[in-house]
């Protein structure tokens, strides 16, 4: 694991090597283990390593070859594979980092190198005789990769501040980005959360000849194919197969193993294989699972239980090398840490709740002296998909008996599923756009932009089409969709996971590393067709059938769905006067009230509830609104003060 960067002068001038110096100082925090960069007068290219992986201490990038400079940040997955195709032995590969694979794939490949890698990655590729350079990012979007031009400059970097020490690179706010964010909408297209500064996109391309720079995709997720199998056990054997391998070539580490264990699916899943997987090895595990504090008892919305700890704790029981350690809030808040991870992530957190937990975990695995954090974040759209896509995908393909018995056995296995609702469901992709936000807004189920967001109203009033669309009308975001396999695509493709997670994580010394999003069980996953993942009113029917024998009654059947920091309410209100106290600075700074609309959250914050906090109106308010508001207020003065 990495972070890189470069400089490149198209007309010829020399980089400045005091720009240089101030670049890998500012990554030197996200790669603490090596430093060092290659220049050649007009061009410098650099990168800072933090070792996780063996082959780490085989990495001396920057990288030359055959008139190539590369630098590469990540991890490959299909090493094996690729010494295959490169025609490297067994014994050679051994002695070669990835990022050395990496650069013989570039020298085979070109452009084209991007299409035989897997894993989570970002390189650079830099031919010195063409004077042409290409950048690339994995099509899930692991580790961040950003870029700024001018006439006669153009940089890239793993994180924006790092451009930002290049003379006359502006530090100012996106506003069109930001506006967005405030709306929760997804990143789409280039633009990051600072004016100038781009993204390279996951599953992009972007190359730069002369002055002029092109992007493509290298990557799209298939939504035609769908894979047949001849019997539920083949579908059965090829998933295990494909969720086993996920999990193995990420368990390659210098050091121990973490993962985040909650009470759901995904994460007791991952745990379960790779625990199994480490026995094998004698190796421990160790699974941190985030807890309200001692004697909670507050009630939570519907739907949800706030204590994970028992599912949690029956998993992790039955596997003898598993390390489970619970992590209560231990009296921090929201606020404690939240400006320590704006600087590391160069953005404002989406849930600042969740800081608390997190940053527990954190540090306490970096303490132990972990090296790998696995996450199943993307479990809902691979192998926990519900397949609930595939009533409405009935009714569409006439199929009219074979919906009425699913749906049948759906209500028998959920009774507190409303027929009325289910067929809602089931019929809502058919009808049209208009007619669905009147239902929608009769039933009183639109969202107002202003019910969960602090953004203010004249911002709001002169940002894009999509922002003003989203506050003046109604969030149709939750319309059903009649197919599953385009829906989860169009979740996948609005995700871009490299700009917060790895950043933040490479400071403690850890790399986060999600099993599920793999990009051969993520493809396999989608080309199942969707009655193996809904069948006879079970959801999740093909994880069920292969953890059935693993996961103990405490997640199989429950039907509710854990609530992170529950508590999450005791942190704020313990908080308040330091809340107030930040309020009082961001209306004296003047620029974060031209953003956020700072009136309405005194008022919220001065009408502090005592009780409800099972609502979904004062959850929306409160943990969404107030706490989101607090968070873009410090990513704005941040970004700021830092500019002065």
């Amino acid at each position: 694991m990495s972070a890189i960067a470069g400089i490149l002068h198209p007309d010829g001038k020399p980089v400045d090597r005091a720009s240089l110096e101030r670049m890998q100082s500012l990554l030197t925090p996200y790669g603490r283990d090596a430093q060092n960069h290659w220049q050649a007068g007009s061009v410098a290219l650099m990168r800072a390593l933090l070792r996780i992986t063996p082959e780490d201490s085989l990495d001396h990038q920057p990288m030359l070859a055959s008139g190539l400079v590369v630098v590469f940040d990540g991890r490959l997955d299909n090493r094996e594979e690729l010494a295959g195709k490169l025609g490297i032995e067994a014994a050679e590969l051994r002695l070669l980092a990835d990022s050395e694979l990496a650069l013989r794939a570039c020298s085979r490949w070109d452009e084209a190198a991007p299409e035989h890698l897997l894993g989570d990655y970002a390189l650079a590729c830099w031919h010195t005789g063409e004077r042409r350079l290409w950048l690339a990012r994995d099509p899930l979007g692991h580790r961040p990769l950003f870029w700024h031009q001018r006439p006669g400059l153009f940089a890239f970097a793993s994180m924006p501040k790092a451009l930002f020490a290049i003379p006359g690179v502006p530090r100012a706010l996106c506003e069109e980005r930001l506006a967005d964010y405030l709306a929760l909408l997804p990143m789409v297209g280039p633009q990051s959360f600072f004016k100038d500064i781009y993204r390279v996109e996951p599953g992009h391309l972007l190359t730069l000849e002369g002055e002029r720079v092109t992007t493509r995709r290298h990557h799209r997720f298939d939504a035609v194919r769908e894979l047949r199998l001849g019997s539920d056990g083949e579908y059965l054997e090829a998933f295990s197969e494909h969720l086993e391998r996920a999990i193995a070539c990420r368990l390659r580490s210098t050091g121990p193993i973490a993962s985040h264990l909650s009470s759901g699916f995904d994460s007791s899943t991952i745990t379960a294989i790779a625990a199994k997987q480490l026995a094998a090895r004698g190796q421990h595990l160790f699974a941190y699972t985030a807890v309200p504090r001692e004697g909670f008892a507050g009630r939570v919305q519907r739907g949800r239980h706030g204590d994970e700890g028992p599912g949690a704790r029956a998993l992790a029981a039955r596997f003898a090398n598993i390390d489970h350690i619970l992590l209560p809030p231990g009296g921090a808040t929201p606020l404690d840490h939240l400006q320590a991870n704006v600087e590391a992530m160069d953005r404002a957190p989406l849930n600042p709740c969740n800081g608390v937990w997190g940053h527990a975990i954190e540090a306490d695995a970096a303490r132990r002296g972990a090296k790998v954090m696995l996450t199943g974040q993307m479990g809902n759209m691979s192998i926990s998909y519900t397949g609930e896509q595939y009533l409405p995908a009935l009714l569409g393909q006439g199929k009219f008996n074979t919906w009425w018995r699913e749906a049948s056995a759906f209500k028998r296995t959920h009774p507190d599923r409303r027929w009325l609702g289910m067929l809602a469901q089931s019929v809502g992709p058919y009808v049209p756009a208009a007619l669905w936000v009147l239902i929608e807004r009769y039933k009183g189920r639109g969202r107002k932009l202003t019910d969960y967001t602090a953004i203010h109203p004249d911002f709001m009033a002169r940002m894009n089409s999509k922002s003003r669309a989203a506050a003046a009308g109604w969030d149709l975001s939750y319309r059903p969709w009649s197919n599953g396999r385009k829906m989860r695509i169009a979740v996948i493709n609005r995700l871009d996971n490299g700009d917060h997670f790895a950043a933040a994580n490479a400071r403690s010394g850890l790399e986060v590393r999600d099993p599920t999003s793999d990009l051969r069980l993520l493809e396999f996953c989608l080309a199942v067709p969707d009655s193996q993942y809904l069948r006879d009113g079970q959801e999740r029917w093909l994880l069920r059938r292969l953890m059935g024998e693993v996961l103990p009654p405490e997640i199989l059947e429950t039907r509710s769905k854990g609530l992170q920091a529950a508590d999450w309410y005791e942190g704020v209100e313990e908080a308040l006067p330091r809340i107030r106290e930040e309020l009082a600075r961001m209306v004296e700074h003047g620029g974060v009230g031209e953003y956020l609309d700072l009136e309405t959250l005194k008022k919220d914050l001065e009408a502090w509830p005592q009780s409800g906090w099972e609502d979904q109106q004062t959850v929306q308010t409160y943990r969404l609104k107030l706490l989101r508001g607090l968070s873009v207020g410090t990513f704005i003065r941040y970004v700021e003060e830092n500019n002065r």
